[in-house]
């Protein structure tokens, strides 16, 4: 029973928020979907209602105006009228403007006025804009609301999991801290449930809510008969294993698959998608937790030598190129041991003229060049990008210390931006030994947006008295500071027996990634070594770089020597200095120039740019240059 001398901790200024949400006990006694889905519906009839508002505004304001304006002649208090409109409707726009950076001066009219009359002779533009109709309503609320109505239409179905495992009384609050965090990440990801679990340790029932309602609501929860089965339109997930087959039923006992687990034979005729949706349903409920190990853009499997890293890569890599035909596989590793899946691999096998660590030093650059490409993209424009680095330590600790350090804060800070998705091997026993020193201070930040996983070893017996390490196929969320410790309820479980029937060529061991292409042998793609043509050799390093500054120094003269006659701001000049100055690396990218935030809204065009360090580098201000990189003197 609560006691009526508890004092409420609401004050007067929050009281009223917890009123305009949908009713709150129907959230605490597990109505989740409904009352997530009421409230997405009330967000949106928001902004319809605001965005009617607003044409309202828009076109009482112009009409007071005009008629101000006409009849000013015959009764002089028109203009007092005319002016009270045109004041509202000028209102209306630089309120408008603050919000969505947009001047929609006329009504019925979304968007930049500029870009309404483009639209009008651009058949491609105005599909695009019908498309974007729901988000153009949305904009009509307030920020803080807009955004968490992106945060519904996003992350809907991950919502209702969440809140759903959650104790009845700490529901709304759950729901306000995803909605902080989901703010806080830019809307690149949640946490995981695992770090909302801790959290939620720490907080008390609230005290506001009414048990009463709460206890009425549950029990007037019934489960009416559904009148068309909906498990009819499920794909088969379940029954799969066990289903009797007229092959099987046919083959010698010996030869069928195990009740424990799958055989290629029962699924290959399955499309390649739901081939793969069910594979992850048999790994989790054998208790390998795939879908955890995804849950986030940049996964970070961590640990020491034989551990399995490589093995769960390739895992993680094939299973979501089957679920997504279309995905981008850019595979870079050090050594020729690939594992045989399609992908676009970069390794050794790709210089076959030269030694090992000559070949891994060519890969090396190669991934230098693809994150430079990267960073010097628009963010989010590669979102069907899949970027695997294997042998990661390998390959960076063969480029210079400036490169290592600015790919190493660029992978594990920025990379999210990109929209891709980074698979990434460490070999360390924690995050200060994978960054160095040079971005330690940086550790902090990694440790919120990277999932670390970590693995075991174990010894297996290779003959007489000799032993050699091999994966023991167990993997666990680990703690960033010691890649060797789980964190708190962390365990991802183990490979399942049936997942290792195939062995690795090499050492004659249960090979997971190998038994999982037998599931989708069009995904199986044999890496050979590069065949170069009789008498070619690959050109060494200096005469590459000799040769590219010759082709790229004649481009940008020219491109100089056109805007020779454009007038360089000295303010712009000063922002180009604080720019490079400040970095937390060099040198400085001509594209990190180009899309610092210290710009704001004005982005300057490329040759303006070329231009103005053109006359920072003559006046010895600035040296270097866009292949290589800029530094101030």
């Amino acid at each position: 029973m609560q006691s009526n001398n508890i004092p409420k901790i609401t004050t007067k200024e929050t009281e009223h928020l917890r009123e305009t949400y949908p009713a709150l006990s129907h959230l605490e006694a597990g109505n989740v979907s409904e009352w997530l889905q009421e409230r997405k519906d009330q967000l949106f009839e928001m902004a319809r209602q605001s965005e009617n508002e607003a044409d309202m505004t828009r076109v009482l304001g112009l009409l007071a105006s005009g008629i101000g304006a006409v009849c000013y002649a015959v009764n002089p208090m028109a203009v007092v009228g005319g002016l009270i409109g045109g004041a509202a409707w000028l209102w209306f726009v630089v309120e408008h403007s603050n919000r969505t950076k947009e001047i929609a001066p006329i009504p019925f009219v979304r968007g930049n006025f500029i870009d309404a009359v483009a639209r009008a002779g651009d058949y491609d533009s105005r599909s695009n804009y019908q498309a974007d109709h729901l988000a153009n309503t949305v904009k009509f609320l307030e920020r803080h609301e807009a955004e968490e109505y992106a945060f519904l239409l996003a992350e809907f179905e991950n919502i209702g999991q969440y809140l759903t495992q959650v104790e009845p009384g700490k529901r709304f609050y759950a729901y306000r801290w995803m909605f902080g965090w989901f703010g806080k990440l830019k809307g690149r990801q949640l946490p995981t449930y695992q770090s909302m679990a801790l959290h939620l340790q720490d907080v008390t029932i609230d005290s506001r809510v009414n048990r009463s309602e709460i206890s009425a609501i549950a029990q007037a929860q019934i489960q009416l008969p559904p009148t068309v089965d909906i498990k009819q339109f499920q794909s088969p997930q379940i029954d799969i294993r066990h289903s009797p087959q007229a092959s099987e039923l046919s083959r010698p006992t010996e030869l069928q698959p195990s009740a424990n687990g799958l055989s290629p034979d029962t699924i290959t005729h399955l499309p390649l998608a739901n081939r793969a949706n069910v594979l992850i349903a048999a790994l989790t409920k054998s208790g390998f937790q795939v879908e955890d190990m995804m849950s986030s853009q940049v996964i970070a499997i961590a640990g020491t030598q034989r551990g399995g890293k490589g093995t769960l890569a390739a895992i993680l890599a094939t299973l979501s190129l089957a679920l997504d035909s279309g995905l981008n596989t850019q595979y870079f590793t050090a050594g020729v041991d690939v594992y045989p899946f399609s992908c676009n691999l970069i390794s050794a096998l790709k210089y076959p003229e030269k030694d090992a660590d000559g070949a891994d030093k060519l890969v090396a650059r190669d991934l230098l060049k693809f994150l430079k490409g990267l960073d010097g993209c628009e963010p989010y424009s590669h979102k069907n990008l899949l970027l695997v680095i294997d042998e990661a330590m390998r390959l960076l600790s063969l480029l210079e210390e400036s490169d290592r350090t600015w790919a190493i804060q660029y992978l594990l800070s920025r990379f999210a931006k990109c929209g891709g998705t980074l698979i990434i091997v460490l070999h360390g026993s924690n995050l200060t030994s994978v960054v160095g020193k040079a971005t330690a201070g940086l550790a902090d930040t990694f440790k919120q947006s990277v999932n670390f996983i970590g693995c075991v070893a174990q010894s297996v017996s290779a003959g007489g008295l000799r032993k050699i390490n091999v994966a023991s196929g167990e993997y666990f969320k680990a703690n960033p500071n010691n890649f060797a410790e789980p964190v708190s309820g962390g365990n991802l479980g183990m490979i399942p027996d049936w997942l290792k029937i195939e062995l690795h060529p090499g050492n004659s061991q249960p090979d997971p990634a190998r038994t999982l292409l037998k599931f989708f042998p069009e995904l199986v793609q044999h890496h050979q070594p590069a065949v170069m043509p009789r008498g070619e050799k690959i050109a060494p390093d200096d005469a590459v770089n000799q040769l590219e500054s010759i082709f790229s120094k004649p481009t940008q003269e020219a491109e100089i020597a056109e805007l020779e006659f454009v007038s360089i701001s000295e303010a712009d000049l000063e922002q180009i200095l604080n720019i490079v100055t400040s970095a937390v690396t060099t040198p400085v990218s001509f594209a990190a120039i180009r899309n610092s935030r210290k710009w704001g809204e004005d982005k300057k065009a490329v040759r303006y740019l070329r231009c103005a360090i053109a006359q920072l580098i003559e006046s010895k201000q600035l040296k270097g240059s866009e292949k290589l990189g800029f530094t101030a003197f």
